[in-house]
């Protein structure tokens, strides 16, 4: 980590529009990111976490406008920034990594052209050529066949491996600064701490700074070297991670170390609401599920556990068609739309 200050956004201010009005998010926050630094920004839901990392690149989502402070990206002021000229930036020095990659991609396209489309319009490829350079971070990222899985398209990989692929293609351009917007959230425990790992080293490999938006203590711990809290939009607490997680000094943030116990499942009922049995499915001629079978009681919840690529979601997908055959109700629904 070097000492250079790439981001330094100063007394941060941000409203958003509701109720006919116009409510504070972002209540004066400041925050300093040095070239090869991580930061995790840390939260619960609604503490302006995902916002102020966004204001970080200039940008304010729909109903969100600036009131107030500075925001110098490697000198520049993007606050004072119109959006034409900051576009350039987007993209290519500053990268976006959303939570849910499923919506970020078009279905239309291959997952390698996507994960080069920005570095060849920039001409920003650090070999010459984007798609060996993207083969190469897709294997960094520990994708399945990394040589091939780019030629699939996005509903033909699992929700853990398209995320990967956004991380890829956010990282084509080899950003001076990216964004983590919660990217682990679709995986499994063991396959996101390989990507974690993964993340990190090449984060540190082209010393890019980055902030890493969480609610995961976790995750924060194997990513970040400096912890910022919010809540309610306005900063708790900041230390370098050791002692953030070692001896927090707010009674909030020590409040968030806590770990709850889970309470034991009720014993299930006999009034199914689906059943799905011995379930076959497969993406042209990869089978990807193998027997599966599903039974859902009436008002209760089921969970669908398993790694990257294991099926979970394909299972979630062919039980709600399965519903459609057989609850009228849902058919009748259906029907109206036609």
């Amino acid at each position: 980590m070097t000492s250079d200050l790439l981001l330094d956004m100063r007394d941060i201010r941000i409203d958003g529009f509701s109720d006919e009005r116009w409510h504070p998010i972002i209540k004066g926050v400041n925050l300093q990111l040095r070239r090869g630094e991580v930061m995790g920004l840390i939260g619960e839901s609604g503490a302006g976490k995902s916002t102020l990392g966004k204001a970080a690149m200039g940008y304010t989502q729909p109903g969100c406008k600036l009131t107030g402070g500075s925001i110098l990206f490697d000198g520049m002021d993007l606050a004072a920034m119109s959006e034409a000229q900051k576009r350039p930036l987007w993209g290519t020095r500053i990268a976006y990594v959303a939570q849910s990659a499923a919506a970020s991609f078009n279905p239309a396209h291959r997952l390698i052209e996507q994960t080069v489309e920005a570095t060849n319009r920039a001409g920003l490829s650090p070999n010459g050529n984007p798609r060996e350079d993207a083969v190469e971070l897709y294997d960094a990222l520990q994708l399945p066949n990394p040589s091939s899985i780019g030629a699939r398209y996005p509903h033909q990989v699992s929700g853990g491996q398209l995320q990967r692929v956004m991380t890829a293609m956010a990282m084509s351009p080899r950003p001076d600064l990216i964004i983590f917007d919660e990217p682990t959230t679709a995986l499994d425990v063991t396959t996101q701490v390989e990507v974690l790992a993964s993340m990190r080293k090449i984060v540190e490999e082209f010393n890019t700074a980055a902030i890493y938006i969480t609610h995961d203590l976790a995750v924060v711990a194997q990513m970040a070297d400096v912890i910022k809290v919010l809540r309610y939009g306005e900063e708790v607490e900041e230390a370098e991670t050791r002692k953030m997680l070692t001896a927090p000094e707010m009674p909030y943030t020590k409040s968030l170390w806590s770990v709850r116990g889970l309470e034991k499942p009720e014993e299930t009922s006999d009034d199914l609401i689906l059943e799905v049995k011995g379930v076959d499915a497969a993406y042209g001629v990869v089978k990807v599920l193998h027997d599966v079978s599903i039974t859902m009681p009436r008002g209760k919840t089921v969970a669908v556990v398993g790694e990257s690529g294991s099926g979970k979601s394909t299972t979630a997908r062919l039980s709600f068609i399965w519903a459609l055959r057989v609850v009228p109700v849902m058919r009748a629904c259906l029907n109206c739309f036609r």
